[in-house]
C-alpha cells in the first residue's frame, strides 16, 4: 500500500469518526432520573432505586438502565432491548419511535399480553444506530424521551 493510499484511508477514517462525534453531540438527549420505582404486585422483587425517564406528573415510567454507554451499543441490542415500564393501571401502552438526525425505518415495540397492574414489560428494537426520539402513550398521558443508540 502506498502513501498516498494510506494517508487517503486515515483521512477518511478520520473524517468519519469526526462525523459520528459530532452527530452524538448534536443529539439533544435525556438524562434519565434516579428514582425509587414505583410499588407494583406484577413486580417481584421490593421497590428499587434505578435510572427512569419519567413524564411529569409520574403517570408513565420507563427503565433506562440500558441507555448507560456500556449497554447501549447498537451491535448488543440485535435482539431488541428489554424496556420495564410503568403506566396507568392496565391501560394500553403504545409505544412510537423515530430517528432525528436522519431517515431511518421506525423503532419497533413489543408488548407481551395481559399485565392488570401498572407494571407492563416490552421490547424495543432500533433499526439502526443514532438519535432516536421515543414516544410513550397511556390512556390521556405521554412520555417523550432522547436516546443515542450507538453501532
Amino acid at each position: 500500500m502506498s502513501k498516498l493510499t494510506r494517508s487517503i484511508i486515515i483521512m477518511i477514517l478520520s473524517s468519519t469518526l469526526t462525523a459520528c462525534a459530532s452527530a452524538r453531540n448534536s443529539c439533544p438527549v435525556t438524562e434519565p432520573e434516579w428514582l425509587l420505582a414505583p410499588d407494583d404486585p406484577a413486580v417481584n422483587n421490593p421497590p428499587a432505586h434505578g435510572y427512569y425517564f419519567v413524564n411529569e406528573d409520574q403517570s408513565i415510567w420507563a427503565s433506562a438502565w440500558w441507555t448507560d454507554s456500556e449497554y447501549s451499543k447498537f451491535s448488543e441490542m440485535e435482539d431488541g432491548v428489554k424496556v420495564g415500564w410503568f403506566r396507568p393501571a392496565g391501560a394500553e401502552l403504545t409505544v412510537t419511535g423515530q430517528r432525528l438526525d436522519e431517515e431511518a425505518p421506525s423503532l419497533e415495540a413489543d408488548f407481551p399480553c395481559c399485565y392488570p397492574t401498572r407494571f407492563q414489560a416490552s421490547g424495543l428494537y432500533f433499526p439502526t444506530q443514532g438519535c432516536w426520539e421515543v414516544t410513550a402513550k397511556a390512556e390521556n398521558e405521554s412520555l417523550t424521551f432522547v436516546v443515542w443508540i450507538e453501532p
